[in-house]
């Protein structure tokens, strides 16, 4: 079992305790936090660092000794090594002078978006998408003697309030994401299958009537009966990871749904099709054929429209609604035109036509009154002077998508035509000196 995290951990509490570590050890530890290094204090350096800025540790009291979940911080910049793909709510119980993994979710995926992050030169074994739901892990907890449920980031007995961490007593659940967990395993009768899987950890997500991008806060405890448990992986004791196709039998036997039941097909321009989803927040693209059995490499795939997409068909929200009819994709003004109909999407790039001509000419005919006009609009000056020099460049699609994207902050998709019409007769205005 090389779970990256508890191996570190592991060599640091032996020092700790008084063991001499060997060069060997020292390079392999220092090597999971992402710097080889043969000397002790170089690595104890960075040990420090890697845990106190970059992975987050919770812990809270447990009788004589204390347990832990590690997690990425979200104020870091992702990063990948060893250590931080485990940072996803690995759980560690430490008690006379001892380590003992208790909890093994699903690694972290590499984020196509990040700096020096690209996909292989071959295609995916498999694509699933990310419910957008509440990720919670499932795993035997020793000290309990039985199962829990964490999320990524706190234990079942923490909570955030107004920014703050509240630790309650272990074992009383607090946490609300843990708790409609705990809810839907009961009504389903989940435990009392779970027996012959001691030592497993489950990886899952809670999907409800509404998504939670939608929800933006946990899940309601009065509203369990709309909730599901979806299974995503399950590893073995053995610290092996099972892929979705591989966990949906054991889902199956558990009276899960699994997400292997949503598989994509792998084809070409998947990178593309991800990036464009409205139904999906980012798709996962799994090559099982390299990492290892523990840490195949997955990668996601973010859409940059699916919030606001979300936005526009459940909130009705205007300015998201103007960031995906400027975005250049037939298939979302399509789409668009399915959801709202096509008077209201037609009237309004209608109007983006005619606010185009006219803030060319009243930018070049007038600049000082069209710069006082948008301040009265409520622009502020590095907004307008972006919108100036996005057209003296050519860039009309970009000039409108700043203008818009600010005037139409706080309205309804249905206020949009007008909006923008009368923004139109302003400028109309501007360009004759009026």
């Amino acid at each position: 079992m090389v779970n990256y995290i508890f191996r570190v951990i592991g060599f640091y509490e032996d020092w700790a305790n008084g063991r001499e570590l060997s060069e060997s050890e020292i390079y392999e530890a220092s090597s999971l936090l992402g710097a080889p290094t043969r000397k002790l204090d170089v690595f104890l350096s960075r040990f420090r660092d890697v845990f106190g800025q970059v992975i987050e540790e919770r812990c809270c009291e447990v009788g004589d000794g204390r347990v832990c979940i590690y997690s990425w911080s979200r104020k870091a910049f992702k990063r990948y090594f060893p250590a931080a793909l485990d940072a996803n709510g690995t759980i560690i119980f430490y008690a006379r002078g001892e380590v003992k993994l208790i909890s093994y979710p699903l690694h972290r995926a590499f984020d196509l978006g990040v700096r020096g992050v690209q996909l292989p030169n071959e295609n995916p074994s498999m694509v699933t998408p990310r419910i957008d739901g509440w990720h919670v892990n499932l795993y035997w907890d020793p000290i309990l003697n039985r199962w829990a449920f964490s999320t990524r980031y706190v234990l079942h007995n923490m909570v955030y309030v107004r920014g703050d961490l509240k630790i309650e007593e272990y074992g009383l659940t607090v946490n609300p994401i843990v708790s409609v967990a705990e809810d839907l395993a009961s009504r389903m009768g989940l435990y009392q299958r779970l027996g012959e899987y001691k030592g497993w950890t489950f990886t899952l997500m809670i999907e409800g009537s509404e998504p939670a991008t939608w929800v933006k806060g946990p899940p309601e405890m009065g509203r369990v009966e709309e909730y599901n448990l979806v299974l995503l992986t399950a590893r073995k004791p053995s610290g092996e990871l099972l892929d979705p196709i591989e966990s949906s039998r054991i889902a199956e036997a558990l009276g899960l749904r699994s997400v292997a039941e949503r598989l994509l097909e792998v084809t070409p321009g998947i990178v593309e099709k991800a990036k464009e989803s409205i139904e999906y927040p980012s798709l996962f693209l799994w090559y099982l054929s390299r990492g290892d059995k523990e840490h195949p490499e997955v990668y996601e795939v973010k859409s940059e429209v699916y919030e606001d997409y979300i936005n526009v068909i459940m909130g009705s929200n205007a300015k998201s609604y103007i960031l995906l009819v400027t975005s250049g994709s037939a298939n979302l003004v399509s789409k668009l035109r399915e959801k709202l109909g096509d008077q209201i999407v037609d009237e309004t790039l209608q109007r983006i036509t005619e606010l185009e001509t006219v803030l060319r000419e009243a930018v070049t005919s007038n600049p000082e009154e069209t710069r006082r006009l948008l301040r009265t609009k409520g622009l502020k000056q590095d907004v307008i002077t972006s919108i100036f020099k996005a057209v003296e460049e050519g860039k009309a699609g970009r000039a409108l998508r700043i203008l818009l994207s600010t005037v139409t902050e706080g309205w309804r998709v249905e206020d949009t035509p007008l909006i923008i019409s009368n923004l139109v007769d302003d400028l109309r205005l501007t360009i004759r000196g009026l």
